[in-house]
């Protein structure tokens, strides 16, 4: 384990969280299967890391009822029984016994700070239900909140929103971020940074762990990094992500 992951973990024990490591995606799989108790309903947020690992598909195959609204599926979305079938998932995936989803960025110290454009990702992670899951790949890690914020706004809400509506030809996006690649801080109606969430320590009433992934997942990375470690990512993240029509 590489030391900045071990103080990731320490941060993580000082706020009461449980953080566990994996040394790759077969065995980070594994572990949180482990944690999932039998007959568990499991709730998804939206999480190309989680589609990455196959859990959805994993768990339903053990017999797991998986409450799953973002399959990664390419038709047209959405009929308006469609629309209603996707809200009713929605809401019941936050009330579930156990929630599964991935963060936007962990700082070295342990908090995860995520935004959210709707917020049912966000809320789910921290109520509705007594387990939270949240899934983290070694390119999430970032050294405090001010660099957190930075590449919220500057790497992942950018690209997310170009890579979905131009390159895949999700719905379209219109924000200036899309354009330019750095926030303008917009008033868009189409803005998918609605709600900032840091998490600084446990939930009271719910059980939080963080499955620590020795891989790059989701969408995130620094721009001092090489090229190549950069179009990798990409590349994964456009192969798993949901996409809505």
């Amino acid at each position: 384990m590489n030391p900045q992951m071990k103080q990731v973990l320490a941060g993580l024990r000082s706020r009461h969280i449980k953080g566990v490591f994996a040394e790759n995606l077969k065995e980070g799989r594994g572990k949180i299967l482990r944690l999932i108790p039998r007959g568990a309903v499991v709730g998804i947020g939206d999480s190309t890391t989680i589609r990455q690992m196959k859990l959805p598909q994993t768990l339903l195959k053990r017999g797991i009822k998986v409450l799953d609204a973002f399959e990664p599926q390419r038709e047209k979305m959405h009929p308006k029984a469609d629309r209603e079938r996707y809200a009713t998932i929605v809401k019941k995936a936050t009330l579930s016994d156990a929630f599964l989803t991935g963060t936007n960025a962990i700082t070295c110290d342990g908090r995860l700070v995520n935004v959210d454009a709707v917020g049912n990702r966000v809320s789910g992670m921290v109520w509705g239900h007594p387990l939270s899951i949240i899934v983290v790949g070694k390119n999430k890690i970032v050294r405090d909140l001010d660099e957190a914020l930075h590449r919220i706004r500057n790497v992942i809400a950018p690209n997310h929103a170009r890579i979905r509506s131009t390159e895949l030809g999700g719905i379209k996006i219109k924000t200036p971020c899309v354009q330019t690649g750095k926030c303008a801080d917009c008033r868009s109606v189409d803005r998918i940074c609605n709600i900032f969430m840091i998490i600084e320590g446990k939930p009271f009433h719910t059980d939080l762990i963080v499955v620590m992934v020795n891989e790059d997942l989701g969408l995130g990375w620094d721009t001092s990094w090489r090229q190549s470690r950069i179009r990798n990512i990409i590349e994964n993240y456009k192969k798993y992500v949901w996409l809505p029509r």
